[in-house]
């Protein structure tokens, strides 16, 4: 177990973890967080996703590994937006991995046993905008959308609206409810229910409460096909605080997250040291109402729809230009042969996001893991591990653009990273800018690493680093789906060395270098296949050539090895006096044999016949080089033939 990130520090490090980073509320927390921890004496390290596990696929799955990268041991408290994610699974195993290292877990609107909840108060700021209506403004024929039958949100909010209607002595035959399921789609049905029940002599309603804001914008817009005006013909209120609702005129009277008091009380039951007696309690945390001039208000708009407009068009206009910026990128740079001319092209497209640094976090060889395991095809997901014990780091760190070209960066090679440091010099990270940001990358469902950002809230463009990163891993995906194929058109499934095509690439690649070098070629054939797989089964007959590949692989040094058919094999490579190198080599692999059959208790033993031809490599052509090593190898392989049937 690691040591604390706070330990001999004069600071606290929490852990705060929530989904869906770029959206706006998310971000209104995240800014308030960052502007109250200086002043508690804290260091904020944020886990995020770009989803909330609502789908259950295999997207969402990656995205659960976010839960795996919080070593949980070496913080002081951590934070869980418990109610952001839809699933639990994950969230309650990093919850039981806190508990047991004694690390205080406080939930925000999701309870989970023997962590300290806090809950949103729904219900006080909903009665709130319901008053409003009935009994501020009077509303008497009021109607209300409410979400789903049976949900206990719906039910709270059912109970307050008729709980109000009965205070101002409207009776229960009066009030109407609708279901629109919290969604735009069912309550647009909702609303053409209604309709034809008005058609049919129900009384227009004076107001419509909304159990949410998605549902009171769709309400606003039916309404408005129908040339009724809001608030004037009738009026209209929701709840949640949807960030789109800004862009609609008139504004919605609603409720909003108290962003301002759950901050507070977070920092303060982290100053009192996380007691144990929160642990019994719901901590409630009061949302507040907003006025807006749907409910009948006037004087509170604070900006015209032309100018919010023109925001938004702006934001949309700048996010498509960068995502036709990333879908360039991918193509430019996916195909390139490594990893690395890749990773070296990425900060062009960083440059907008307006960030500090960046680092890569990649368990090691990710690359070389199997996309499709050809020795086993039960995938066992759960059985692979979420992140190495030492990962590969690459940093970039984003230059003056006062000074520099836009978009440039100093690129810090690869570097050795022990899991759970979070990313190098991290310290020093923490001291400049008293938060990270961390998300995971994952290719298939499977975690390859995590990527970890500093930057500045007011410049920095969350969407934009949200487009990113989905680029950035559909780049890691071309990178390994290109690696897989180049491994399996040069390289031989069942021997891991490789195959003719591998082998004719390999040796071209040498014969362009090889000058007036010598060029060694040995030949070697397994004796006895035929027998193995007619006696023993063909099965054993693949075991034996894997067994011979392994022995050839680990003789060599810089040389290749390729099977270049059912039990012949070719070992090649450039050098001056290689006679000696070509004695180890077949000295080593007959010893490899002699050990094999000394302990594999097979009923079977492994031979194999070797033949091998040097000289200068321009001397002949590549054909000679490979018939004279095949008649020596053809030579043995007959005499060996002999002597078994003596």
């Amino acid at each position: 177990m690691g040591e604390k990130y706070s330990d001999g520090k004069a600071y606290k490090v929490i852990a705060f973890i929530f989904a869906n980073f770029f959206k706006d509320e998310e971000q209104r927390i995240m800014r308030r967080v960052i502007e109250e921890s200086p002043r508690h004496g804290c260091k904020v390290i944020f886990f995020s996703t770009l989803a909330d596990f609502y789908f259950n696929d295999i997207n969402d799955k990656g995205e659960q590994k976010i839960f795996s990268a919080v070593s949980v041991e070496r913080f002081d408290a951590i934070v869980l937006m418990s109610e952001s994610f839809k699933l639990d699974e994950e969230q309650l195993a990093m919850v039981g991995r806190a508990q047991a290292a004694g690390v205080p877990v406080i939930t925000v609107d999701k309870s989970f046993e023997g962590c300290i909840n806090l809950v949103m108060d729904y219900g006080n700021c909903f009665q709130k905008i319901v008053e409003h209506m009935i009994k501020f403004h009077g509303y008497r024929r009021v109607y209300f959308m409410s979400g789903m039958p049976d949900n206990s949100f719906s039910q709270e909010r059912e109970q307050v609206y008729l709980d109000a209607m009965q205070s101002v002595g409207v009776p229960r035959e009066q009030c109407r409810i609708y279901f629109g399921y919290f969604w735009e789609e069912p309550c647009r049905k909702a609303m053409e229910q209604m309709f034809q029940e008005i058609e049919a002599g129900l009384e227009l309603p004076e107001a419509i409460i909304c159990a949410n804001d998605s549902m009171a914008l769709e309400v606003s817009t039916f309404l408005k096909e129908r040339g009724y005006r809001i608030p004037k013909d009738i009026a209209v209120s929701g709840f949640d605080g949807l960030e789109l609702e800004r862009y609609y005129r008139p504004r919605l009277t609603t409720g909003i997250y108290n962003v301002n008091l759950l901050t507070e009380t977070i920092f303060r039951i982290v100053d009192e040291g996380c007691p144990e007696t929160y642990l019994h309690q719901r901590i409630p945390i009061y949302n507040e109402m907003r006025l807006g001039q749907s409910c009948g208000c006037s004087g509170v708009e604070t900006q015209s729809v032309s100018s919010e407009m023109v925001v938004l068009k702006q934001e949309l206009r700048r996010l498509l230009k960068y995502q036709g910026d990333l879908n360039q990128m991918v193509v430019n740079i996916g195909m390139v042969k490594t990893l690395e001319e890749a990773l070296q092209e990425v900060p062009v497209v960083m440059g907008d996001l307006c960030y500090r640094d960046f680092w890569f976090c990649a368990n090691e060889g990710f690359l070389e893991r199997e996309v499709i395991d050809f020795s086993n095809q039960r995938q066992e997901d759960n059985a692979a591990e979420d992140y190495t014990q030492v990962l590969k780091v690459l940093h970039y760190h984003s230059l003056d653009e006062a000074s520099v070209e836009f978009g440039r960066a100093e690129i810090e090679c690869w570097e050795d990273m022990e899991f759970g440091e979070a990313i190098p010099g991290l310290y020093a990270q923490l001291e400049n800018n008293d938060f990270l940001l961390i998300t995971t990358v994952h290719l298939q469902g499977k975690s390859i690493g995590y990527t970890a950002i500093t930057l500045d809230t007011e410049s920095f463009w969350f969407v934009g680093y949200s487009a990113f990163l989905a680029s950035f891993r559909h780049l890691m995906e071309l990178q390994r789906s290109q690696k897989q194929l180049m491994k399996m058109y040069m390289e031989d499934l069942l021997t891991g060395l490789y195959n003719r095509n591998g082998f004719y690439l390999k040796i071209n690649q040498l014969l362009e270098v090889a000058g007036d070098l010598n060029l060694s070629i040995i030949s070697l054939d397994m004796d006895g296949l035929k027998q193995i797989n007619d006696t023993y089964g063909h099965a054993e007959g693949d075991e034996a050539l894997h067994s011979l590949g392994g022995i050839i692989q680990n003789s060599l040094h810089h040389e290749f090895a390729a099977r270049i058919g059912g039990d012949e094999f070719l070992i090649a490579f450039i050098g001056r006096d290689t006679d000696v190198r070509i004695q180890e080599i077949v000295k080593c692999i007959n010893q490899g044999i002699r050990e094999y059959n000394e302990v594999s208790e097979k009923a079977y033993e492994i031979q194999a016949s070797i033949g091998s031809y040097t000289d200068c490599a321009s001397s002949h052509t590549l054909d000679y080089f490979l018939k004279k090593a095949d008649d020596l190898m053809y030579a043995q392989k007959s005499l060996h033939k002999k002597q078994r049937q003596k």
